[in-house]
């Protein structure tokens, strides 16, 4: 699998992820008084949470690969997208 998400990326999905466990697991945060109609806001945080933790820890996004969006560095002259063996990468 090819990573496509950088080290700072990473960094800030992982603190990201942290808030939104945290806003999850405290009591009276998120689900207030009536916590019958509340109940989809944890669990979209929750998984929203789960995806940007896994994201940060394989360091692969699917939604970075269909938008082609690439934050990690390959170490290479070429960027994304282009042809290394085109004849203009140079010697």
């Amino acid at each position: 699998m090819l990573k496509n998400v950088g080290n700072i990326d990473r960094v800030a999905r992982l603190m990201a992820a942290a808030f939104l466990f945290f806003l999850v697991w405290t009591p009276g945060v998120v689900l207030s008084a009536n916590a019958r109609t509340d109940w989809y806001l944890h669990w979209v945080l929750l998984i929203a949470g789960a995806y940007l933790a896994l994201t940060a820890i394989f360091g692969s996004c699917l939604v970075y690969r269909i938008l082609d969006v690439d934050s990690h560095v390959h170490g290479g002259t070429y960027h994304s997208g282009e042809d290394p063996f085109d004849g203009r990468a140079g010697n």
